[in-house]
């Protein structure tokens, strides 16, 4: 079953993601500080990284043909966020350049593998409706489209609304100060995790994600006409809630080293596994196995495996 995931992957289909660029300034420690305090780290990287940015990449290491829809700034940060998408195989010829710096985030990671994170914007923010209009052919060319919410929402809602042809996917992710369930019309799925899926259903979640109360969940969807969603749980897995039936997802048991970007990673190889005409429920499994291989490496992107490496992993 394992290897037959990794083997319905198509390279010819093609996935975007429409969002977020950030440089990534990391740093390790040994524990978190208290406020007004100061801690020193004990070491530092500065990597490629924002949400979209990481779903692409690891879609693009699982063999995808891959593109990238967004904005970074006129510094020397948006160059080189540009170059190491090149690195990965993804596609930048439609990446706009605007502002007088690109996005960035400073991360805390201490020993345990947790992260805390601020996030600056810069040329995120200044991502206009009219971009999405001017990519509308090339968006609408997609076999699956990713999104996330660290562009302008208004942004984000233009291309639920109007891009047709691809399988819309919406990383629910930062969460909006008043989320609502409406927020999601137009995406064929939502991702979030249990944080977001409590403030967006105001209400506690199952404890277990075998509980027969997510079909109550996925059915209430459905009555909606609210899309199908993969609600992740950390180290418990994950649940699909689709066509009104919830399916448990096991997780790759691992000793975490760094989980920043492990949530970005499951949303790539999701994308990659819809694009290329899998279930979500497969898809849904196949992300499990390359978040688990991610939260074994240091930083996002330069954590994700390659389909070779997460197909081996997965195996073992």
């Amino acid at each position: 079953m394992t290897e037959s995931l990794f083997d319905k992957l198509d390279s010819e289909k093609k996935v975007g993601a429409l969002g977020s660029l950030n440089a990534d300034y990391s740093f390790s420690v040994s524990a978190f500080p208290e406020p007004g305090s100061t801690v020193e780290a004990e070491g530092f990287a500065l990597r490629s990284g924002g949400k979209s940015s990481n779903q692409i990449v690891q879609a693009a290491l699982l063999g995808m043909d891959c593109e990238m829809f967004g904005q970074v700034g006129e510094d020397a940060c948006g160059s080189f966020l540009l170059e190491k998408l090149k690195e990965a195989g993804v596609e930048t010829g439609r990446i706009a350049r605007k502002g007088p710096e690109s996005g960035c985030a400073f991360i805390l990671v201490d020993k345990g593998g947790e992260n805390e994170i601020v996030v600056n914007p810069g040329a995120n923010g200044l991502l206009e409706e009219d971009y999405v209009g001017g990519q509308m052919d090339a968006l609408s060319s997609l076999s699956a489209l990713g999104l996330c919410l660290e562009v302008p929402i208004k942004t984000v809602e233009k291309a639920l609304r109007e891009v047709e042809g691809p399988v819309k996917v919406l990383n629910v992710s930062p969460m909006p100060a008043s989320p609502t369930l409406d927020m999601a019309r137009g995406a064929d799925v939502v991702i979030v995790n249990e944080d977001e899926a409590k403030k967006v259903l105001g209400k506690p979640l199952p404890s277990s994600p075998d509980s027969f109360l997510w079909t109550a969940a996925a059915k209430g969807l459905k009555k909606r006409g609210l899309p199908s969603a993969v609600i992740t749980l950390g180290s418990k897995g994950s649940v699909v809630l689709d066509e009104g039936k919830a399916w448990p997802i096991p997780p790759k048991p691992v000793s975490p080293t760094d989980t920043t970007g492990c949530g970005d990673s499951f949303a790539g190889a999701l994308l990659a596994g819809l694009a290329s005409g899998m279930s979500l429920p497969d898809s849904a499994r196949l992300a499990s196995f390359a978040s688990a291989f991610a939260a074994l490496g240091e930083g996002a992107q330069s954590s994700y495996g390659t389909k070779e490496e997460i197909k081996k992993f997965a195996q073992e």
